[in-house]
């Protein structure tokens, strides 16, 4: 195994199953860890630094969202991730967003509201800056709030197993031309749905953002 994983610091020893699933995982997302490369319980958990447990755990984790694949008499070897794959990730995205966003908008409170404004205006500011990983950051706040403002523990817990795609799915399509500004439009619709507790415009809004930006990604990626 060529890349090497640098220890877990001591202060994310609390969420340890976790972190190692999310070390891994992101590996394979930024193909750090290349499809066909094997996964060797004890090395990786020598590098983090962990017992093999919680690498143990995080595998099959991975196995099931398909990452990774057990092959007898080799072991467990990276599967890659396919447009396919991709595409169906994409469009339960789509459903997934519009929904809370539906929900959202008939919960959300005005601070919440006011704090999704200011917000919006700090990604286009990042943005024209140039400054593409802070607005990203600001981006996952932004989202974050929305799916807060719903208050639907399982609708949440169901969207988290695909964050860390859209995040990555997200800095892709941002890099497109003129993306930025059409994200600035999309949001203040968002916004505007929220402030009139209008779900159906809230859903409509929802769809038509995650649909332009899923767009913006399969363009740049493939």
């Amino acid at each position: 195994m060529d890349y090497q994983f640098s220890p877990i610091k001591y202060d994310d020893m609390g969420h340890i199953r976790d972190s190692v699933f999310s070390i891994l995982r992101n590996a394979i997302l930024e193909k750090k860890l290349e499809p066909g490369q094997r996964l060797v319980e004890r090395n990786i958990a020598e590098q983090l630094g962990v017992s093999r447990t919680p690498v143990r755990e995080a595998i099959r984790k991975l196995e099931l969202e398909r990452l990774v694949t057990h092959i007898p008499r080799k072991g467990v070897v990276v599967s890659g991730f396919t447009k396919d794959d991709i595409i169906e990730i994409l469009l339960i995205r789509a459903s997934l967003e519009a929904l809370i966003c539906s929900i959202a908008a008939t919960k959300i409170k005005p601070k919440e509201i006011e704090r999704l404004t200011l917000l919006a205006k700090q990604i286009s500011d990042e943005q024209s800056k140039g400054n593409l990983k802070k607005s990203n950051q600001l981006n996952d706040t932004f989202h974050e709030i929305v799916y807060k403002a719903a208050e639907s523990p399982r609708l949440y817990n169901l969207f988290s197993t695909l964050r860390e795609y859209i995040t990555k799915f997200t800095q892709v399509a941002y890099s497109k031309p003129g993306r930025p500004e059409e994200v600035w439009e999309e949001h203040n619709e968002i916004i505007e749905a929220f402030r009139n507790h209008d779900s159906s415009r809230a859903d409509a809004a929802a769809k038509r953002h995650v649909e332009n930006s899923n767009k913006a990604f399969l363009e740049m990626a493939f």
